[in-house]
């Protein structure tokens, strides 16, 4: 369950132009439970690689499996959150992350004890009926993720969650996040272009080169679970952003 494989996966775009290379020979194994940062520049193809997964592109060559099947197309076994928690505006706490269940046709008694676990999980059970005007950026996002994992998916893949947040409310949710994951070890993919964000959080941290996006480091993080924001000035953690730092430069990051 929500075991994760790219082999040698290519992504180009065509047009009237000429074809931009996105991925190029992308190898890649997320084990089941796992939490897996993908980091790189912008434009290096970090965002696509998820979206292969997702099921909203297909590939252009290679093998994509999930679960050890095709991707062929979007399903809530494969939940995404976006640096915009894209809320319905009209819709009240409870009713956005509720929406997802309701559209698979699922019975309030299948999702609502589980939607109701998903909102205390993320700290929100006192806003249940404020709408999304009425949130901060961070809690915008807790909705979003609740949302996500409401469906109990079986990988939750990250595109850059926190990247329209402030310093202090990263934190906030990056902590939030660690604490998710350690309740419900779900496997996650989480796209990234900050180095301290992906220490803290992975399991392993994959770097990309530039574009056509290719796989150049798989650095195990050997820092001790659980972990804590208070981790970022550990030296352990200081030695690991050191390499990934001098890695990426050796790579023209």
């Amino acid at each position: 369950m929500g075991a994760i494989s790219f082999s040698a996966v290519d992504k180009t775009y065509g047009g009237r132009a000429a074809p931009v290379r996105a991925l190029a020979a992308v190898d890649l194994e997320v084990g089941d439970g796992e939490f897996v940062a993908l980091l790189g520049p912008s434009g290096c193809g970090k965002s696509t690689l998820l979206n292969l997964l997702a099921g909203f592109e297909p590939p252009s060559g290679g093998r994509l499996l999930f679960d050890g099947g095709p991707v062929a197309k979007p399903g809530p076994d494969r939940a995404v959150v976006f640096q915009e928690a894209a809320l319905l505006p009209w819709l009240t706490v409870w009713q956005n992350v509720t929406f997802g269940p309701q559209v698979q046709g699922l019975s309030r008694g299948d999702y609502e004890p589980r939607a109701a676990e998903m909102i205390r999980l993320v700290g929100l059970d006192g806003f249940r009926d404020a709408l999304p005007a009425q949130l901060s950026g961070g809690m915008r996002q807790r909705v979003g993720i609740a949302r996500a994992l409401v469906m109990d998916p079986k990988a939750l893949l990250m595109d850059e969650p926190f990247g329209a947040l402030d310093a202090q409310t990263r934190l906030t949710m990056q902590q939030l996040l660690l604490d998710v994951w350690q309740r419900l070890r779900t496997t996650v993919l989480f796209v990234t272009h900050d180095i301290d964000e992906a220490i803290l959080l992975a399991d392993r941290v994959l770097v990309m080169s530039a574009r056509p996006g290719r796989i150049t480091r798989d650095i195990p993080i050997t820092l001790r679970r659980p972990r804590s924001v208070d981790d970022l000035t550990n030296p352990d953690f200081i030695r690991f952003k050191a390499t990934i730092m001098a890695d990426m430069r050796a790579t023209g990051h």
